[in-house]
Protein backbone atom coordinates (compact mmCIF):
# COMPACT_ATOMS: atom_id res chain seq x y z
CA UNK A 1 0.00 0.00 0.00
CA UNK A 2 0.77 4.10 -0.56
CA UNK A 3 2.78 5.37 2.77
CA UNK A 4 -0.22 6.89 4.65
CA UNK A 5 -0.19 10.28 7.44
CA UNK A 6 -2.42 8.87 10.27
CA UNK A 7 -4.25 9.90 12.95
CA UNK A 8 -5.51 7.75 16.58
CA UNK A 9 -7.78 9.46 18.45
CA UNK A 10 -8.49 7.28 21.25
CA UNK A 11 -5.11 5.86 20.95
CA UNK A 12 -4.67 5.17 24.90
CA UNK A 13 -8.11 3.18 24.79
CA UNK A 14 -8.11 -0.96 24.29
CA UNK A 15 -9.49 -0.51 20.60
CA UNK A 16 -6.65 2.37 19.68
CA UNK A 17 -3.78 0.42 21.53
CA UNK A 18 -4.56 -2.93 19.31
CA UNK A 19 -4.76 -0.91 16.24
CA UNK A 20 -1.30 0.43 16.51
CA UNK A 21 -0.34 -3.50 17.66
CA UNK A 22 -1.49 -4.49 14.00
CA UNK A 23 0.02 -1.34 12.28
CA UNK A 24 3.41 -2.70 13.57
CA UNK A 25 2.29 -6.33 13.31
CA UNK A 26 1.03 -6.26 9.50
CA UNK A 27 4.26 -3.53 8.67
CA UNK A 28 1.35 -0.66 7.57
CA UNK A 29 4.14 1.82 5.69
CA UNK A 30 3.29 5.58 7.18
CA UNK A 31 4.73 8.31 6.70
CA UNK A 32 3.46 10.06 9.84
CA UNK A 33 2.00 8.87 13.08
CA UNK A 34 -0.19 11.36 15.45
CA UNK A 35 -1.49 10.09 18.58
CA UNK A 36 -4.74 11.91 20.47
CA UNK A 37 -6.10 11.14 23.60
CA UNK A 38 -8.27 12.61 26.24
CA UNK A 39 -6.87 16.03 27.63
CA UNK A 40 -5.76 13.62 31.30
CA UNK A 41 -3.57 11.87 29.27
CA UNK A 42 -2.41 14.62 27.24
CA UNK A 43 1.42 15.20 27.30
CA UNK A 44 2.13 11.57 28.33
CA UNK A 45 4.55 9.72 25.91
CA UNK A 46 3.56 6.52 24.72
CA UNK A 47 5.67 4.08 22.62
CA UNK A 48 5.44 2.63 18.26
CA UNK A 49 7.55 0.57 17.07
CA UNK A 50 10.30 1.96 18.84
CA UNK A 51 9.88 5.32 18.83
CA UNK A 52 8.25 7.49 21.55
CA UNK A 53 5.11 9.83 20.31
CA UNK A 54 3.33 12.80 22.68
CA UNK A 55 -0.20 12.05 23.52
CA UNK A 56 -1.94 15.20 22.17
CA UNK A 57 -5.37 16.31 23.01
CA UNK A 58 -7.87 17.05 20.09
CA UNK A 59 -7.94 20.65 19.63
CA UNK A 60 -8.45 20.91 16.06
CA UNK A 61 -8.60 18.63 13.05
CA UNK A 62 -4.80 17.78 12.35
CA UNK A 63 -4.43 18.80 8.43
CA UNK A 64 -1.15 17.22 7.99
CA UNK A 65 -2.81 13.68 8.23
CA UNK A 66 -4.40 11.54 5.40
CA UNK A 67 -6.80 9.62 7.22
CA UNK A 68 -7.92 8.94 11.18
CA UNK A 69 -9.13 5.93 12.65
CA UNK A 70 -11.52 7.57 15.35
CA UNK A 71 -11.70 4.54 18.67
CA UNK A 72 -13.70 7.10 20.28
CA UNK A 73 -17.31 7.01 21.42
CA UNK A 74 -19.80 7.87 19.71
CA UNK A 75 -20.26 11.62 21.34
CA UNK A 76 -17.02 12.35 20.14
CA UNK A 77 -17.50 10.97 16.83
CA UNK A 78 -20.35 12.83 16.18
CA UNK A 79 -18.52 15.90 17.39
CA UNK A 80 -15.68 15.53 15.35
CA UNK A 81 -15.80 12.78 12.32
CA UNK A 82 -17.82 15.75 10.59
CA UNK A 83 -14.83 17.96 11.11
CA UNK A 84 -11.82 15.93 9.92
CA UNK A 85 -14.75 14.89 6.84
CA UNK A 86 -15.02 18.46 5.61
CA UNK A 87 -11.25 19.22 6.34
CA UNK A 88 -10.65 16.39 3.34
CA UNK A 89 -9.67 13.87 6.15
CA UNK A 90 -10.97 10.02 5.61
CA UNK A 91 -12.26 8.83 8.61
CA UNK A 92 -12.85 5.28 9.72
CA UNK A 93 -15.29 5.20 12.65
CA UNK A 94 -15.24 3.01 15.29
CA UNK A 95 -18.55 4.34 17.02
CA UNK A 96 -21.83 3.65 15.94
CA UNK A 97 -22.44 7.12 15.40
CA UNK A 98 -22.73 6.87 11.08
CA UNK A 99 -23.23 3.27 10.78
CA UNK A 100 -26.65 3.44 9.49
CA UNK A 101 -26.15 6.55 7.55
CA UNK A 102 -26.91 5.92 4.03
CA UNK A 103 -24.34 7.80 2.50
CA UNK A 104 -21.71 6.18 4.58
CA UNK A 105 -20.60 2.40 4.05
CA UNK A 106 -20.50 0.00 6.66
CA UNK A 107 -17.67 -1.85 5.46
CA UNK A 108 -16.03 -5.65 6.12
CA UNK A 109 -13.44 -5.91 2.87
CA UNK A 110 -14.04 -9.55 2.40
CA UNK A 111 -17.74 -9.05 2.07
CA UNK A 112 -18.53 -5.79 0.45
CA UNK A 113 -15.01 -3.76 0.26
CA UNK A 114 -16.19 -2.28 -3.00
CA UNK A 115 -18.67 -0.17 -1.45
CA UNK A 116 -15.75 2.29 -0.50
CA UNK A 117 -15.88 3.01 -4.13
CA UNK A 118 -17.64 6.71 -3.57
CA UNK A 119 -17.32 6.88 -0.36
CA UNK A 120 -17.56 10.61 1.07
CA UNK A 121 -14.50 10.80 3.46
CA UNK A 122 -16.16 8.70 6.09
CA UNK A 123 -16.45 4.86 6.41
CA UNK A 124 -18.02 3.20 9.24
CA UNK A 125 -16.40 0.13 11.23
CA UNK A 126 -19.01 -2.52 12.06
CA UNK A 127 -20.32 -3.71 15.34
CA UNK A 128 -17.93 -6.24 17.04
CA UNK A 129 -20.44 -8.72 17.17
CA UNK A 130 -21.82 -7.81 13.26
CA UNK A 131 -18.21 -8.37 12.28
CA UNK A 132 -17.76 -11.72 13.81
CA UNK A 133 -20.85 -13.57 12.13
CA UNK A 134 -21.34 -11.62 8.93
CA UNK A 135 -18.47 -13.63 7.11
CA UNK A 136 -19.93 -17.24 7.27
CA UNK A 137 -23.29 -15.47 6.57
CA UNK A 138 -21.73 -13.96 3.18
CA UNK A 139 -20.50 -16.90 2.35
CA UNK A 140 -23.91 -18.47 3.01
CA UNK A 141 -25.52 -16.17 1.05
CA UNK A 142 -23.40 -15.70 -1.91
CA UNK A 143 -23.92 -19.75 -2.71
CA UNK A 144 -27.49 -20.36 -1.46
CA UNK A 145 -29.30 -16.84 -0.54
CA UNK A 146 -30.21 -16.43 3.10
CA UNK A 147 -34.33 -16.75 3.83
CA UNK A 148 -33.51 -15.91 7.97
CA UNK A 149 -30.70 -15.99 10.40
CA UNK A 150 -31.38 -16.38 14.47
CA UNK A 151 -28.07 -15.50 16.32
CA UNK A 152 -27.43 -15.73 19.93
CA UNK A 153 -24.43 -14.05 20.81
CA UNK A 154 -21.76 -14.39 23.99
CA UNK A 155 -19.80 -10.91 23.90
CA UNK A 156 -16.77 -10.29 26.37
CA UNK A 157 -16.00 -7.64 28.62
CA UNK A 158 -13.82 -5.83 26.71
CA UNK A 159 -16.48 -5.09 24.07
CA UNK A 160 -17.08 -2.11 27.13
CA UNK A 161 -13.85 -0.81 26.93
CA UNK A 162 -10.98 -0.72 29.99
CA UNK A 163 -13.38 -0.14 32.56
CA UNK A 164 -15.46 -3.17 31.68
CA UNK A 165 -12.55 -5.19 32.10
CA UNK A 166 -11.13 -3.69 35.54
CA UNK A 167 -14.89 -4.40 36.71
CA UNK A 168 -14.98 -7.91 35.89
CA UNK A 169 -11.44 -8.31 37.56
CA UNK A 170 -12.60 -6.58 40.85
CA UNK A 171 -15.48 -8.84 40.91
CA UNK A 172 -13.54 -12.05 40.33
CA UNK A 173 -11.07 -10.62 43.37
CA UNK A 174 -14.13 -9.76 45.84
CA UNK A 175 -17.73 -10.78 45.12
CA UNK A 176 -18.74 -8.11 46.73
CA UNK A 177 -17.41 -5.64 44.19
CA UNK A 178 -20.18 -3.65 43.32
CA UNK A 179 -21.33 -3.79 39.33
CA UNK A 180 -21.13 0.35 37.90
CA UNK A 181 -20.45 -0.25 33.86
CA UNK A 182 -23.02 -3.38 33.51
CA UNK A 183 -26.53 -3.85 34.94
CA UNK A 184 -25.19 -6.84 37.05
CA UNK A 185 -22.53 -8.31 38.63
CA UNK A 186 -20.24 -10.08 35.50
CA UNK A 187 -18.24 -11.96 37.37
CA UNK A 188 -19.54 -15.68 37.38
CA UNK A 189 -22.76 -14.41 35.71
CA UNK A 190 -23.75 -14.08 32.65
CA UNK A 191 -27.04 -11.63 31.64
CA UNK A 192 -29.24 -11.07 28.29
CA UNK A 193 -28.77 -7.29 28.08
CA UNK A 194 -25.91 -5.68 25.85
CA UNK A 195 -27.10 -2.32 26.28
CA UNK A 196 -30.22 -0.53 27.39
CA UNK A 197 -33.83 -2.10 26.40
CA UNK A 198 -36.09 -0.32 23.91
CA UNK A 199 -40.25 -0.39 24.59
CA UNK A 200 -40.20 -3.60 22.36
CA UNK A 201 -37.66 -5.30 24.65
CA UNK A 202 -35.26 -5.59 22.11
CA UNK A 203 -31.61 -4.14 23.54
CA UNK A 204 -29.41 -1.40 21.77
CA UNK A 205 -26.94 -4.67 20.73
CA UNK A 206 -29.42 -6.60 19.39
CA UNK A 207 -31.05 -3.86 16.95
CA UNK A 208 -27.38 -3.13 15.68
CA UNK A 209 -26.99 -6.50 15.02
CA UNK A 210 -29.90 -7.12 12.87
CA UNK A 211 -29.39 -3.29 11.11
CA UNK A 212 -26.10 -4.00 10.15
CA UNK A 213 -25.94 -7.23 8.87
CA UNK A 214 -29.03 -6.15 6.72
CA UNK A 215 -26.83 -3.73 5.47
CA UNK A 216 -23.45 -5.26 5.00
CA UNK A 217 -25.45 -8.60 3.13
CA UNK A 218 -27.49 -5.89 1.16
CA UNK A 219 -30.48 -7.29 2.25
CA UNK A 220 -32.54 -5.04 3.24
CA UNK A 221 -35.91 -7.65 3.88
CA UNK A 222 -33.74 -10.46 5.73
CA UNK A 223 -35.66 -11.93 8.60
CA UNK A 224 -32.99 -11.90 11.55
CA UNK A 225 -33.65 -12.45 15.25
CA UNK A 226 -31.34 -11.73 17.69
CA UNK A 227 -30.77 -12.11 21.48
CA UNK A 228 -27.01 -10.78 22.91
CA UNK A 229 -25.85 -12.48 26.20
CA UNK A 230 -22.76 -10.51 27.95
CA UNK A 231 -20.34 -13.44 29.31
CA UNK A 232 -17.13 -13.07 31.53
CA UNK A 233 -14.57 -13.41 29.13
CA UNK A 234 -11.88 -10.79 28.86
CA UNK A 235 -11.76 -10.79 24.98
CA UNK A 236 -13.37 -13.20 22.32
CA UNK A 237 -16.97 -12.34 21.16
CA UNK A 238 -18.90 -15.82 20.22
CA UNK A 239 -22.31 -17.02 18.60
CA UNK A 240 -24.70 -19.30 17.69
CA UNK A 241 -25.97 -19.31 14.38
CA UNK A 242 -29.38 -20.89 12.99
CA UNK A 243 -29.66 -19.97 9.14
CA UNK A 244 -32.86 -21.46 7.50
CA UNK A 245 -31.42 -20.65 3.63
CA UNK A 246 -33.68 -20.52 0.08
CA UNK A 247 -32.68 -23.91 -1.15
CA UNK A 248 -31.92 -27.12 0.56
CA UNK A 249 -27.95 -27.64 1.05
CA UNK A 250 -25.14 -30.43 1.79
CA UNK A 251 -22.68 -29.94 4.48
CA UNK A 252 -20.02 -30.63 1.87
CA UNK A 253 -21.46 -27.44 -0.35
CA UNK A 254 -21.62 -25.36 2.92
CA UNK A 255 -18.15 -26.67 3.94
CA UNK A 256 -16.78 -25.87 0.76
CA UNK A 257 -18.52 -22.37 1.10
CA UNK A 258 -16.93 -21.91 4.46
CA UNK A 259 -13.46 -23.14 3.13
CA UNK A 260 -13.60 -20.40 0.20
CA UNK A 261 -14.18 -17.20 2.39
CA UNK A 262 -11.31 -15.25 2.83
CA UNK A 263 -11.00 -13.92 6.61
CA UNK A 264 -12.42 -16.99 8.45
CA UNK A 265 -11.41 -20.40 8.88
CA UNK A 266 -13.45 -23.34 8.91
CA UNK A 267 -13.04 -26.65 11.20
CA UNK A 268 -14.80 -29.32 10.88
CA UNK A 269 -13.54 -31.46 14.13
CA UNK A 270 -12.91 -29.38 16.56
CA UNK A 271 -14.11 -26.09 17.80
CA UNK A 272 -12.60 -22.69 18.95
CA UNK A 273 -13.58 -20.73 22.33
CA UNK A 274 -12.72 -16.94 23.19
CA UNK A 275 -9.32 -18.03 25.07
CA UNK A 276 -7.85 -19.60 22.07
CA UNK A 277 -8.42 -16.73 19.43
CA UNK A 278 -7.64 -13.86 21.33
CA UNK A 279 -4.90 -11.72 19.67
CA UNK A 280 -5.68 -14.13 16.21
CA UNK A 281 -7.21 -11.56 13.40
CA UNK A 282 -9.30 -14.58 11.80
CA UNK A 283 -12.87 -15.77 12.60
CA UNK A 284 -13.34 -19.66 13.65
CA UNK A 285 -16.24 -21.72 12.30
CA UNK A 286 -17.14 -24.77 13.59
CA UNK A 287 -20.06 -26.65 14.70
CA UNK A 288 -21.45 -27.01 11.57
CA UNK A 289 -25.20 -28.83 11.44
CA UNK A 290 -27.75 -29.72 8.93
CA UNK A 291 -30.75 -30.48 9.58
CA UNK A 292 -32.17 -33.61 8.47
CA UNK A 293 -35.16 -33.47 8.35
CA UNK A 294 -35.60 -29.68 6.52
CA UNK A 295 -32.13 -29.20 5.34
CA UNK A 296 -32.44 -25.47 4.38
CA UNK A 297 -31.60 -25.25 7.83
CA UNK A 298 -28.63 -25.37 9.07
CA UNK A 299 -26.35 -23.96 12.54
CA UNK A 300 -22.80 -23.04 13.30
CA UNK A 301 -20.71 -21.97 15.73
CA UNK A 302 -18.02 -18.69 14.88
CA UNK A 303 -15.91 -17.25 17.54
CA UNK A 304 -13.36 -14.29 16.87
CA UNK A 305 -11.52 -11.25 18.44
CA UNK A 306 -13.73 -8.38 19.04
CA UNK A 307 -10.52 -6.08 19.58
CA UNK A 308 -9.57 -7.27 16.03
CA UNK A 309 -11.53 -8.32 13.22
CA UNK A 310 -14.23 -6.73 15.54
CA UNK A 311 -12.54 -3.45 15.69
CA UNK A 312 -8.89 -2.53 15.23
CA UNK A 313 -7.79 -5.34 12.38
CA UNK A 314 -10.85 -4.87 10.41
CA UNK A 315 -10.24 -0.62 10.50
CA UNK A 316 -6.45 -1.59 9.12
CA UNK A 317 -7.59 -3.55 6.43
CA UNK A 318 -10.25 -0.33 5.27
CA UNK A 319 -7.35 1.87 5.46
CA UNK A 320 -5.19 -0.74 3.20
CA UNK A 321 -7.95 -0.68 0.71
CA UNK A 322 -8.11 2.69 0.42
CA UNK A 323 -4.10 3.28 0.26
CA UNK A 324 -3.90 0.44 -1.94
CA UNK A 325 -1.21 0.64 -4.68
Amino acid sequence: MKPVRLAIVGATGLVGRTTLDVLAEWQIPLRALRLFASDESAGRMMTWNGRSYALEPLASVPLDVDAAILATSRKISQQWAPRFREAGVIVIDHSSAFRMDTDVPLIIPEVNGRALNGHTNLIANPNCSASVVVLPLAALNREFQLRAIVVDTYQSVSGSGQDAVAELDAQLADSQSPAKIYPRPIAHNVFPQVGPFDVRGLCDEEQKVVDELRKILECPQLSIFTTTVRVPVRVGHSAAVTVECMKAVSRADVETAFRNMPGMIYEADTYKTPREIAGKQEVFVSRLRVNESDPRWLQFWAVGDNLRKGAASNAVQILMELFRD
